[in-house]
């Protein structure tokens, strides 16, 4: 079927063809570059969590006269030498996952979490996601990150590797705080060496769907051109080619019914494959025309 095709015909399906396979190929350079984009923006997120907890960390707790009524949990508690002040401490994890809560009360796109096969707290057991990215990390030291979409967000995560000073708390329980004893117990999270895996975070971003990517591909201006390009190959097929074709098709038929004197039109400046062909044919007229004339010779 295909072979009875018009050369219009087959132009046009060979152009539409081409380019849905450049509109396929801009979406997935376009599905990379977001993917890149949002990998970026969690990582520089995960970056800021680390040096919070790092300073905090370093410092061994931090210490408020005060707690916010949304946050009442602490870790020790000191009474001035007046007794008229009350001051409470906060280490790494308390305050992390502090910062976390405001964090996902704001306008901000990425929310964050810190969490652990090994957790103390119940409310930061991790799901299915940060379960197999914990797993991945402790089966190879050398992986940085994990991603994945699920539903409308990205999800991103890379280790939290324990420093020498995480062993204080997450050591041998002899050595711990006694306050650390008392909150927590010893029996969960010790035993920890330097660089071992002690958790992850965890880094969620709102998704750009393939729908917005789709619309965004298709503004105005786009689309303009998309239909310009078209337009200029349509006419220049139609032109340069599909037109002086029917023309040479037409004058070669009245050649071949005996008009040998037709002259075969030609487009002057112009050397390309059309051109080629009508020169062969006129070639060909002439060829038969001194043929004729010479059986002509013969025969009178």
């Amino acid at each position: 079927m295909f072979s009875n095709w018009s050369i219009q015909l087959k132009y046009s399906l060979i152009f539409l063809i081409t380019l849905a396979l450049i509109v396929a190929g801009l979406f997935i350079g376009i599905y990379t570059l977001k993917t890149v984009q949002l990998r970026n923006e969690a990582t520089a997120s995960a970056e800021q969590v680390v040096a919070f907890r790092a300073w905090i960390a370093n410092t061994g707790v931090v210490w408020v006269d005060h707690l916010a009524p949304e946050f009442r949990d602490f870790l020790g508690k000191r009474t001035s030498s007046d007794n008229t002040s009350e001051y409470f401490s906060k280490n790494p994890a308390l305050a992390t996952r502090e910062l976390s809560e405001i964090v996902s009360k704001t306008a901000t796109r990425a929310t964050f979490r810190v969490t652990s096969d090994e957790y103390r707290n119940p409310a930061n057991a991790p799901d299915g996601f940060e379960t197999a990215a914990i797993q991945t990390f402790k089966n190879d030291r050398k992986q940085k990150f994990t991603e994945a979409f699920e539903g409308n967000f990205y999800r991103y995560s890379q280790p939290i590797f324990v420093q020498q000073s995480c062993l204080k708390c997450h050591g041998d329980p002899k050595d711990a705080p006694p306050e650390v004893i008392a909150k927590y117990g010893d029996k969960r999270a010790f035993g920890y060496k330097v660089g071992d895996v002690r958790g992850i975070i965890s880094v969620k971003l709102p998704d750009v769907t393939l729908t917005q990517v789709f619309l965004t591909f298709l503004n105005p201006l786009t689309l303009g051109l998309i239909v310009l390009a078209f337009l200029l190959n349509f006419l220049f097929t139609q032109k340069t080619i599909i037109k002086r074709l029917k023309e040479l098709a037409q004058t070669t038929e009245r050649l071949a019914q005996g008009e040998l004197d037709l002259p075969l039109k030609d487009n002057p400046g112009s050397h390309d494959e059309v051109d080629h062909v009508r020169h062969a044919i006129d070639l060909l007229r002439n060829s038969v025309v001194v043929a004729m004339r010479r059986l002509q010779k013969t025969l009178g």
